[in-house]
């Protein structure tokens, strides 16, 4: 039993340091989808934000993204996050998924 247990610890700190210190995992880090989302963990300004940025909050696909600066461009920009229900395709539940990814 001890034993079986010291070569599941040896082997999981094996991958770890392998995962380290691969190159071809650290190439994994810079690609491009990887980047999106990391992206996601700065908020996103709506008033300035475009489709791709817009596109990288879940439920917020390319028609929204589109209805979102449709609205912008004829409204002006918005003064509160609450405004974006009056977005076609847009609802409470959808901006209460949004909000914690956006700011003004």
């Amino acid at each position: 039993m001890k034993n079986k247990l010291s070569y599941h610890l040896f082997f999981i700190f094996s991958l770890l340091f392998l995962g380290v210190n691969n190159p071809l995992l650290a190439a994994v880090k810079t690609d491009p989808a990887m980047q999106q989302t990391v992206k996601i963990a700065e908020k996103i300004n709506i008033n300035s934000a475009t489709i791709p940025q817009l596109t990288v909050i879940k439920g917020i696909g390319d028609k929204k993204a589109q209805a979102i600066i449709d609205y912008r461009e004829a409204e002006g920009d918005f003064s509160f996050l609450s405004e974006l229900v009056n977005v076609n395709g847009i609802g409470e539940s959808t901006l209460k998924k949004m909000t914690p990814f956006i700011i003004l």
